[in-house]
């Protein structure tokens, strides 16, 4: 991982999860609010103890062996960053500052958060099912297995599928056009060349076994993509 991006994610992220959480804090009047907030206080306290207590670099593969491919300048994180952040940030600012576009109303907020809660669902499911192979830093080890059990069996990237669940949740039980706006905009074409260069990582390492894999599922929406 790029030098540029380990700094980013050891001094910015804590200290964006801590904006997040005073957001979700200022807006809790709306359900989404209690989302962002206990969102950004697990984030920043996680961050704090694996980085600057336990000393783990979170963001590497503890599968073991030695890197058989991996993404070059990680340009998949910078063009994912933009979107990820517009659709988390964008819509509470919206909701404190911007007068009212989409109307406010207890059907939009509700929906958001089960859209939110069942995003959250699927990227825990997924971040567990994966355990020792998840990695922030698109790579392949040598000791790393395909995983292809839980959520991986239908679709091959269900964490991406669960961010964009919670994107899409928050920004509508916000009812932010912006934050709407970002979802196709920013976030969804980051997404998608991020999906390809990990596919494309994956199929130089496991050959064979992983086209048999891609032929029977989706990359992120079944019957879709």
């Amino acid at each position: 991982m790029s030098r540029k991006v380990v700094f980013f994610l050891t001094i910015f992220v804590p200290a964006l999860a801590a904006w997040l959480g005073w957001l979700g804090w200022r807006t809790r009047g709306n359900h989404l609010g209690w989302f962002l907030f206990a969102t950004g206080a697990v984030f920043t306290v996680g961050v704090i103890i694996v980085l600057w207590i336990q000393r783990k670099r979170f963001w590497q593969s503890r599968a073991g062996g030695e890197t058989s491919v991996e993404e070059k300048g990680d340009i998949s994180f910078w063009l994912y960053l933009p979107g990820a952040m517009a659709a988390f940030f964008v819509p509470p600012l919206e909701y404190l500052y911007a007068n009212e576009i989409i109307p406010r109303n207890s059907l939009l907020e509700w929906t958001g958060a089960a859209l939110a809660a069942a995003g959250v669902g699927l990227f825990v499911w997924a971040r567990r099912t994966l355990r020792a192979a998840y990695s922030g830093h698109l790579a392949v080890t040598h000791e790393q297995t395909l995983v292809q059990s839980g959520p991986y069996r239908i679709i091959r990237h269900p964490a991406y599928l669960g961010y964009l669940l919670m994107s899409l949740g928050v920004c509508l039980g916000y009812s932010s056009l912006y934050g709407l706006i970002s979802i196709p905009v920013l976030l969804l074409p980051g997404l998608v060349y991020r999906i390809r260069v990990e596919d494309r990582l994956l199929e130089q390492h496991f050959q064979e076994q992983f086209r048999a894999y891609a032929r029977r599922t989706a990359r992120l929406i079944p019957g879709v993509w």
